[in-house]
């Protein structure tokens, strides 16, 4: 008797290991193939072989975006960590799908893509819902997860992948394969100089030099609005809500001219400069009333919070007409997040 439960267990984990196997290569077969843009965040593991672990835009997911008990703060506190969720998606003038409502009900049909709730850090909710996959593990022939590694970082450039996913009807997604972004960017962040008290502790950042690179085989253009308003400051949240926010979050950017376009070689940069004393980049405390503005170097400072520079070029309805149009890289680019210290 007991031999014969032993295989029937171990024939029942063979079903459904074959069945998992099936749906999967069904879903790579059959499945809308969408795009997601990513960065890697961690090298390969060993012990499984090459691999790159990613973590996509869509994996943070800002609370105005939730809908269902996750938009309710009394209901999603009773959410398991591990709750499964469903993000809707709409596809970009890039190509590239972006999440437009995060729930914990399945929407009635369009695409969308299921997910869990990330339970693997203390605070999942901070100014965003932080969400997985199942498509954080891109695994590679051996040898080439080094390498893709080397082309993420090289003189501290970051590159964003764009993963190609195949998402079933019922929101299951696969990874079909992979393109490396052709702009990348590198921050530098020179911090105040240490105190005669504590000289083996710097003062908070002061200033930031932002570096967008051409990483591809072609000629690339960006745009440098006057005012360096092609840069947006926003809070990043990994752990704790973020309560500072820019002074001109909300303010539009100016219109493009041809004199803002500029083509970059491929292996070019071209170097932004903010520096964070400047009232253009002050930040201001939402739970305050009456909030007056503070520099960044006296925001940081005060709690865990952290900050990123985003480059936002205009959309390609503004830059139509402009010379080297075609050449124009669109989409957002976040820099590494700047925080008390520096940069992590």
């Amino acid at each position: 008797m007991r031999t014969w439960a032993i295989i029937a267990v171990t024939a029942l984990q063979l079903a459904v290991l074959g069945y998992m196997a099936g749906e999967r290569e069904w879903v790579l077969a059959c499945g809308r193939v969408v795009w997601l843009r990513t960065a890697p965040v961690d090298p390969r593991d060993a012990m499984r072989g090459d691999y790159v672990r990613l973590e996509y835009d869509a994996s943070r997911v800002p609370l105005k975006l939730c809908r269902g008990a996750l938009a309710d703060k009394k209901l999603r506190a009773k959410l398991a960590s591990d709750a499964r969720v469903y993000a809707t998606l709409r596809e970009n003038e890039e190509g590239l799908a972006e999440v437009t409502s995060l729930s914990d009900q399945p929407p009635s049909g369009g695409l969308f893509i299921r997910g869990r709730l990330d339970g693997t850090y203390s605070h999942t909710f901070g100014a965003d819902a932080r969400v997985r996959f199942g498509i954080e593990a891109f695994f590679v022939q051996q040898g080439k997860g080094r390498k893709m590694e080397r082309f993420r970082e090289p003189r501290g450039i970051q590159v964003p992948f764009e993963m190609e996913v195949a998402v079933s009807p019922g929101g299951m997604a696969v990874i079909k394969g992979y393109l490396l972004s052709t702009l990348g960017i590198s921050t530098t962040v020179k911090t105040d100089t240490p105190s005669a008290a504590n000289r083996w502790q710097s003062g908070p950042p002061q200033s930031a030099k932002i570096q967008l690179w051409n990483a591809g085989t072609n000629d690339l253009a960006i745009v440098n609005l006057h005012g360096t308003r092609s840069l947006a400051l926003t809070p990043a949240s990994d752990w704790n809500e973020n309560p500072w926010r820019w002074v001109n979050a909300d303010e539009p950017q100016p219109r493009p001219t041809a004199a803002d376009v500029i083509v970059l070689k491929p292996d070019q940069c071209h170097t932004f400069r903010v520096d964070f004393k400047d009232p253009a980049w002050a930040v201001i405390d939402s739970k305050e009333t009456n909030a007056v503005p503070h520099s960044l170097a006296e925001a940081l400072p005060r709690g865990f919070v952290r900050f990123r520079l985003e480059y936002r070029p205009p959309d390609r309805a503004a830059c139509a007409g402009l010379p080297n149009a075609d050449l124009i890289w669109h989409g957002r680019l976040p820099s590494r997040a700047i925080t008390s210290y520096g940069v992590d």
